[in-house]
């Protein structure tokens, strides 16, 4: 059987039909009511739909009668229903019903002034995107004003003035333009129409990039029927587009130049995206559980800043320290100034240095901030600007930088000068022996790129060898070379394919080795509720053959097992192979909380073991092998052998038993000669770090001197400098250095001898 509605649409005052108005018919059910059709009115303002009994009667419904019957009528773009007779149900319709329905004037016009508001506020959200690469395009020009005059909107000076190729649309007005087009209820047409204009406006430039591509992708797959789902994902999706390609290439060349100049910025692409407005789409940012979380592990018990900088001399020594030890012991380590903001990762720490002069026996103490641009920012501030690596960059402070270079992670001393390192920023210069901040050092302004936290300092000719990643834009790796004087020779850059977080590499006599590892770092990741740091093992696990003078044309890539290598113990040449060897985990999660996996509940947890590569340049074979089972970091050496073939190596031992925090326990002494190890206790309940191999002035044998490493007592609650000979690895310490307060756990230790800083 078939059913019939029918009606008239006509304007109160006049009596006029009113065309093209969208009229849809519906069965008021209990649960969901039934679309029984949609049509437009014709040009006197008529209209009619069929339907039949199964439009209305589902496999529940057959004995309920015909249709509870109401209309719709709605605006020709779908925007505002200007009547509806749903508060006048005629229940168990006739076949054939009929509606008279007078619109009045005054309701009318109120539709057509929203509609023109409506496509004005489109027209300017579509002008604001066109803009976010900072070019309005040609072929962008043309679609936006074969729309303006579409819309009726071609003698609007606001429009017109927006499409002046001299007014650029700064991201922040966009986004606010979003927000007023959408607004709290936005309904399917106003999402479709957007999806649609966006669809044009992205190909009328003949290209399509990938983050637009990816916006397409994403709302066109997007849960229409969840109103709060498509806008947020807009939003989200849309912020990333702010943060593009092009837009982050361009930040990343005016942090180069501030690097250079060594001066603030407080304009320009930095200010245009607010902070504020990024990080609500930062889920991550605000998981409290994983914030707890973070904080638990790195901001208690010996992770904890301390907040003395003090000086002290004529420490207490147990045993006794050689006549030969001359020079100073330095640690590296995070320190936060103030309470961290966002996820806090033990990374992120304002950089602190504490060093142990020895000179005739005796020792002394002293510990000091490094006094970075960020740093004083914020103490000026007295409050804490900046999140840490696993939070967006900031874009909108006036103070010319989106992340904090803490400095905190390691230091070098060459051709006179002692850098704080960290790999995502510019060294600063630290003044001996007071360990005051001289400033941030370029090289005489030729450093145009990061800085690697593991320089390597070539024992035979005195040049230091540097890399600089790049978590943006390409080039994604730079490689550099300074003079034994201290002079940058030369920076070229070398092709990966992705923003990898490449902590060390290694040299030998006649190359340089880079490690080219899948933990990327792709910051847009935020805008998806992800973290921004992310091991992928389904991409290639590399590891770069360069010559030392060469640049990316010489270079070979040789893939070994997937896996992360941190850190290199040493390299060198034997015929045709180069040998490598570094502490390796086949995954990693930069020792952030995962899900409890495996038995008893145990929380997966990053094991290292100390790994030979032999790369055969001849043939191309690469052959892996582990030294040992047991989980080390920090490997180390005598550094008067780096870049040569070596028969010790040094390690610290991962206490597995303390997951998930990496704690040290003790440290490994490998003969790589025999195969044999020995192992140096820390004792119950005391935890170290990396160490440092500290040479016996005029040695023959290479392990002629001592290993030098902080260690925290846990029981008695004080830190200690163990002093250990190296040729005696098992024995008790020579010496313990009995510091005057608490050392946190850190990062890198130096040695620093008293010939070689008074050679300069």
């Amino acid at each position: 059987m078939s059913f019939k509605v029918s009606g008239r649409i006509y304007e109160a005052e006049s009596g006029n039909g009113i065309p093209n108005l969208i009229i849809e018919a519906f069965d008021k059910d209990v649960v969901k009511n039934d679309k029984l059709g949609q049509v437009k009115t014709n040009i006197d303002g008529t209209f009619e739909i069929t339907y039949s009994q199964a439009d209305f009667q589902g496999k529940f419904e057959k004995f309920e009668g015909n249709a509870d019957l109401y209309i719709v009528v709605k605006t020709p773009d779908m925007r505002e229903i200007l009547y509806s007779s749903e508060n006048k149900i005629r229940s168990n319709a006739k076949n054939h019903e009929h509606f008279d329905v007078a619109i009045p004037k005054a309701t009318l016009l109120a539709n057509k002034e929203r509609s023109s508001k409506d496509n004005k506020q489109l027209l300017k959200l579509l002008i604001g995107i066109a803009w976010i690469d900072g070019v309005l395009e040609p072929g962008e020009q043309v679609f936006l004003q074969r729309m303006v005059n579409e819309k009726g909107l071609a003698d609007d000076p606001e429009i017109q003035s927006l499409l002046s190729v001299d007014k650029p649309v700064q991201p922040e007005e966009c986004y606010g333009w979003l927000q007023a087009y959408l607004g709290n209820n936005s309904s399917d047409k106003d999402f479709q129409e957007l999806y649609e204009a966006l669809n044009s406006l992205m190909y009328s430039d003949g290209a399509l990039d990938s983050q637009e591509k990816e916006l397409l992708a994403e709302l066109a797959t997007t849960d229409v029927a969840n109103a709060q789902s498509r806008q947020l994902t807009l939003q989200r999706r849309f912020m990333s587009m702010m943060l593009d390609s092009k837009f982050l290439a361009n930040v990343l060349q005016m942090e180069r130049s501030s690097i250079v100049s060594q001066t603030a910025m407080g304009t320009g692409y930095y200010a245009r995206v607010p902070y504020q407005i990024i990080s609500r789409f930062s889920t991550t940012a605000s998981t409290k559980i994983l914030a707890d979380d973070m904080a638990k592990l790195y901001l208690t018990d010996n992770f904890a800043p301390v907040n003395k900088q003090i000086t002290a001399d004529n420490l207490t020594v147990e045993g006794e320290l050689p006549k030969e030890l001359e020079g100073m012991f330095l640690r590296n380590g995070p320190n936060p100034q103030f309470k961290p903001i966002g996820l806090h990762h033990w990374l992120d720490g304002d950089g602190m240095l504490h060093s142990v002069e020895i000179s005739n026996g005796k020792a002394k103490y002293r510990n000091r901030y490094i006094r970075t641009d960020g740093f004083k920012v914020e103490q000026t501030q007295g409050k804490a600007i900046w999140p840490g690596l696993l939070n967006l960059p900031r874009f909108d402070t006036p103070y010319g930088l989106m992340m904090k270079n803490t400095a905190n992670t390691s230091c070098v001393f060459h051709a006179g000068k002692l850098l704080a390192l960290w790999e995502a920023g510019a060294p600063y210069e630290i003044q001996l022996p007071d360990l005051e901040t001289v400033g941030v050092y370029t090289f005489n302004n030729k450093l145009a790129s990061t800085f690697t936290a593991h320089p390597k300092v070539d024992p035979v000719t005195g040049e230091m060898i540097v890399f600089g990643f790049a978590p943006i834009a390409p080039p994604y790796l730079e490689y550099s070379v300074v003079s034994k004087e201290g002079e940058l020779k030369r920076t070229v850059p070398i092709d990966i394919p992705a923003p990898v977080m490449m902590h060390d590499f290694a040299i030998t006599e006649h190359y340089t080795i880079f490690l080219d590892m899948p933990l990327t770092f792709k910051p847009m990741r935020i805008m998806q509720g992800q973290l921004p740091i992310k091991f992928e093992p389904q991409n290639p696990s590399r590891i770069g053959i360069l010559p030392r003078n060469g640049d990316n044309r010489t270079i070979r890539w040789f893939e070994v097992s997937a896996c992360m290598l941190y850190h290199v113990g040493n390299a060198w040449e034997e015929g045709d192979e180069v040998v490598l060897f570094a502490t390796r985990t086949p995954d990693t999660y930069l020792f952030i909380p995962q899900e409890d996996k495996g038995e008893g509940g145990e929380t997966e947890f990053e094991q290292f073991r100390l790994y030979r590569y032999r790369i055969n340049l001849a043939t191309g074979v690469v052959k892996e092998e582990a030294l040992d089972d047991v989980a080390t970091e920090f490997p180390r050496i005598n550094d008067d052998f780096t870049g040569r073939k070596t028969r010790y190596m040094y390690a610290s031992r991962q206490a597995t038993y303390m997951r998930p925090r990496l704690l040290l326990d003790g440290l490994i002494k490998y003969d790589l000669e025999t195969g044999s190890s020995q192992v140096h206790e820390f004792g119950r309940g005391r935890f170290g770090g990396d160490s440092a191999f500290a040479p016996r002035p005029g040695a023959a044998a290479e392990d002629d001197g001592w290993l030098l490493t902080m260690v925290w007592d846990a029981v008695a609650k004080q830190s200690e400098l163990l002093v250990i000979d190296a040729q005696n690895f098992t024995s008790e310490p020579v010496a313990r250095v009995i510091m005057p307060q608490r050392v946190p756990y850190g990062f890198h230790a130096t040695w620093i001898s008293s010939l070689a800083m008074a050679t300069y």
